[in-house]
């Protein structure tokens, strides 16, 4: 692999795998993903909220209310109604039911009940049921199922109406009752589609669903699906709740009173009317969308197809194909390779969840307007899971880059300011580019070093001598940088340290910071020299100066080797008031700019002025003995 190759992958290599993962997982595992977007179609549609069906199709259920009915029927005047005390009730009643929905205008009559035993109520019974529909022959249709046996010998046994009542209904007069149940127990499939493949599998014996068969008998006007839907799966749409399709209790058909009302409201003129039971206590109860907790009855379930299919909808899930699978690789790689555009993760997860919004929204119309946009509900998903992978993968990258800024300003930073700079790498660009800043210059050296190395290296003394000076620059640097100052550089025994950069608190908090450090030095000096003493190594004496005024400040040097510095007249000022402290003797020397910048409170002394080469005359200043402090302290 090449270096260049290698190093792509090192910056992309994250988008490359998680699309791998995904063109894998669903090539893989596409019965999950089935699942999921099976689930999904069912929240969508929740999510969607629920809407009114069609005129066209209407329930006539037997509910709670009609068996409740029934069982006090035994006083009723009407001798066909004191017959209906116990479930099942006499088929004979249904002679009643169906020459009343037919004088009503009902266009077909379809029955989600199983009528593939004879009557518990005798002969006579299924005799009356079979004169009925000899009357509305043609008109009426007997539910169908499929049923599955388990064991040694499992299969599938469809179970029909009897053969004298299928015959006195006349021809195709059967319609399957089964909907194809999901592994999570939910009724999705349209039971008619699922009628057509039990077919297609070798059942050729088996009906078409209930829906289609009513739909034929009722020369109902159904809107096909587009072609280029023709072959995706079309789901049950339903419309809402249990009882959102009109829902008549079939009490008020048998009552003679309710049905005069519901024959002047036109109730069932030109519907189609599908009676099944709604009672939960039938167990005709089955898990849908909208359903809850109670459930949606298996006859609102072919009622729902009807309506869809008279009004040209239904939620299409397009069939899974082998291509899918690098297709999806490929969007989610493009996606991850664009999302690299910005280096912030909060831009990459919202632009792709912005991205992601977008694709929900047009599923939702799609779903709305065609009931084909579940597929782009599902591609969201892969969407906003790529911008959490992308922004996990800017989340680690900016953490690694600041932690290896941090460990590259700790040179010569103290670790707060390093923190404070690493911690926003964007603006660090500008803290460490070249920029002018007003500072403070500190310069410490150690009086007569030069001499006291030389004799030192001519006693063999010279590991002795750099072990004394590290501890020397261990206090100095630590008590520099816990006030603040950044280490610019080393100069033999001296150390150059700068009070402002990169990041500056005003003029006046860095020159208090800096007297405030040469306090403490003095204070650390006194306790490293008692320290020596007790070794028997003679003490060192500390001249400490300041100087303040602008500066640039940047990263200076070559590609291969950069520090960031300080230059100017300031820097310049700081090394020739050393010979200001050597001329006068003192051991602390102040520059001008410094003095008018410290509080009253330091009351510092004029020391004289003083001819600085390429500065003219300049006044200097000096601190006052520590113990004046420690007293003003107390």
């Amino acid at each position: 692999m090449t270096p260049r190759a290698v190093t792509w992958l090192r910056r992309y290599g994250v988008f490359v795998a998680w699309a791998s993962a995904c063109a894998l997982g669903f090539g893989l595992f596409p019965d999950l993903y089935e699942r999921w977007q099976l689930d999904l179609s069912s929240r969508s549609q929740e999510l969607r909220g629920p809407r009114k069906p069609p005129s066209g199709v209407v329930i006539v259920g037997i509910d709670d209310y009609s068996l409740v009915q029934g069982q006090n029927a035994d006083l009723s005047q009407d001798k066909e109604l004191r017959r209906l005390t116990n479930w099942p009730w006499p088929r004979a009643i249904y002679d009643r039911v169906l020459d009343r929905l037919f004088s009503a205008g009902a266009r077909a009559v379809g029955f989600d009940l199983l009528f593939d035993a004879p009557s518990s109520h005798g002969p006579d019974d299924d005799a009356a049921l079979a004169t009925a529909l000899r009357r509305h022959t043609g008109r009426v249709v007997l539910g169908a199922q499929v049923f599955e046996s388990r064991g040694r010998v499992g299969g599938l046994t469809l179970s029909s109406a009897m053969p004298f009542l299928s015959e006195a209904a006349g021809p195709s007069s059967s319609g399957l009752l089964n909907g194809l149940q999901d592994p999570d127990g939910y009724i999705r499939l349209r039971p008619s589609t699922y009628a057509a493949q039990l077919r297609t599998s070798g059942m050729l014996d088996v009906p078409p669903g209930l829906s289609s068969q009513l739909i034929a008998k009722g020369r109902l006007a159904e809107i096909p699906p587009p072609p280029i839907l023709a072959n995706w799966r079309p789901l049950v749409d339903p419309y809402g709740p249990p009882r959102t399709i009109p829902t008549i209790s079939i009490w008020e058909v048998l009552e003679s009173g309710s049905f005069a009302r519901l024959n002047d409201q036109g109730a069932f003129r030109n519907q189609v009317v599908l009676i099944g039971p709604t009672a939960s206590v039938l167990q005709d109860i089955h898990r849908t969308a909208f359903a809850g907790a109670e459930g949606m009855p298996g006859v609102e379930i072919h009622a729902a197809e009807i309506a869809n299919r008279l009004e040209g909808r239904a939620l299409y899930i397009p069939p899974l194909a082998w291509y899918l699978a690098p297709l999806l690789g490929l969007w989610v790689l493009a996606l991850g390779l664009a999302s690299t555009r910005t280096e912030k993760p909060q831009l990459r997860l919202g632009a792709l969840t912005l991205l992601a919004g977008g694709i929900v929204l047009m599923g939702l119309i799609l779903l709305s307007t065609t009931g084909a946009g579940i597929g782009l509900l599902g591609l969201s998903a892969f969407t906003f899971a790529t911008g959490l992978v992308s922004a996990g993968d800017a989340t680690v990258r900016l953490q690694w880059n600041r932690l290896r800024l941090r460990r590259m300003l700790e040179r010569y930073l103290s670790p707060a300011v390093a923190a404070q700079i690493a911690s926003q790498p964007e603006e660090a660009d500008e803290l460490l580019g070249g920029k002018v800043s007003e500072v403070v210059v500190f310069i410490c050296d150690v009086r007569g070093f030069t001499q006291r190395s030389t004799q030192m290296s001519q006693e063999g003394k010279a590991s002795q001598l750099v072990q004394q000076l590290n501890e020397y620059f261990a206090v100095v640097v630590d008590t520099l940088q816990s006030k603040g100052a950044i280490i610019d550089k080393y100069m033999g025994d001296a150390v150059l340290a700068v009070f402002g950069v990169p990041l500056n608190r005003g003029m006046a908090v860095e020159v208090q910071s800096a007297l405030e450090a040469i306090l403490e030095l003095q204070d650390q000096m006194e306790a490293l020299n008692q320290r020596w003493a007790d070794q028997g190594k003679d003490p060192w004496e500390q001249v400490m100066i300041l100087s303040a005024g602008p500066v640039i400040s940047g990263n200076i040097g070559c590609a291969s080797r950069m520090d960031y510095t300080v230059i100017g007249d300031t820097v310049n000022m700081a090394s020739r008031l050393e010979g200001v402290a050597k001329q006068s003797g003192r051991d602390i020397i102040l520059s001008r700019v410094v003095a008018e910048y410290a509080k009253p409170e330091w009351d510092l002394e004029r020391v004289g002025e003083f001819e600085i080469r390429g500065q003219g005359g300049q006044v200097v200043f000096t601190m006052q003995p520590r113990e004046f402090y420690e007293q003003n302290q107390s």
